[in-house]
Parts: C-alpha cells; sequence; structure tokens
C-alpha cells in the first residue's frame, strides 16, 4: 500500500507538493501551481497546504535523489530569459520557439504570458548539471 509523505529532498517549502507528486505519479508543479492559484480564489490552498504540511509525514531518508527524472524542469541547455520555455520544450518533445511565441502572444493580448512564464520560473526546479567531459 503507498502512503504519502513529504519529500524534503525535493521541497520548495515543506515538501507538500513533492510528495503529492510522488504519490500520484504526477509532476509536483501542478500541485504547486494549483496551490498557487487557489490562493487567489479565497485562500484555502493556504489551508489545505498548512493541512497536509502538519498531518503527513516527512519521508525517512528521503533525499531527493528519486522520484521525476523525466519531469518538467527549467532547461540548462535551451536559454533564453530563465528556460521556462526550453525545459517545457524538452518535456513536451516541441520547438522551444512556438512556445515562446505563444507566451509573447499572451502576453499581448492579456498580459497573462507574463503571469504564466513567472509562476513557471518560480515554481519549476532546475534540470541537474550535466557533467563536463574529460577530455
Amino acid at each position: 500500500m503507498r502512503k504519502l509523505h513529504r519529500l524534503a529532498g525535493q521541497k520548495k517549502i515543506a515538501g507538500v507538493c513533492a510528495g503529492l507528486g510522488e504519490y500520484f505519479e504526477i509532476d509536483p508543479v501542478f500541485f504547486r501551481l494549483f496551490f498557487l492559484v487557489s490562493l487567489l480564489f479565497g485562500g484555502i490552498g493556504a489551508l489545505v497546504y498548512l493541512l497536509l504540511w502538519v498531518m503527513v509525514p516527512e519521508k525517512a531518508g528521503a533525499d531527493g535523489g528519486g522520484g521525476a527524472a523525466k519531469g518538467l524542469r527549467l532547461s540548462r541547455s535551451d536559454r533564453k530569459i530563465a528556460g521556462v520555455c526550453g525545459g517545457l520544450g524538452e518535456w513536451l518533445d516541441v520547438d522551444p520557439v512556438f512556445l515562446r511565441v505563444g507566451f509573447v502572444l499572451l502576453s499581448l493580448l492579456c498580459g497573462l504570458g507574463i503571469v504564466v512564464y513567472i509562476a513557471l520560473w518560480l515554481f519549476l526546479p532546475r534540470a541537474p548539471a550535466t557533467p563536463a567531459p574529460n577530455v
């Protein structure tokens, strides 16, 4: 039987979203964005997050080594501003140029592109550094 745990090694605040992501086998970024959006609509997300923080035990020996190796992350190789579009492109296996154009269009139409881009920049983890080849 699976149990819900907070993951200390992958945490941004308390590891709640990382634990939810592991439990439901979904990228924790979606839970982080859900809690952020729920704050804008009455703040119930903060209460739920605090309750989970208090009630869900931390996983013993959770160093963050496992879990979402192929998850959504900021790109280290394809960066123009922060690596958001590069990371989305790697995750979706599409050219990041299309995503950049989409963010610009959303920004020009209603300003939503800037808000989403900044939220992703803040909540996505950075991709691990690839070691330099020894030549």
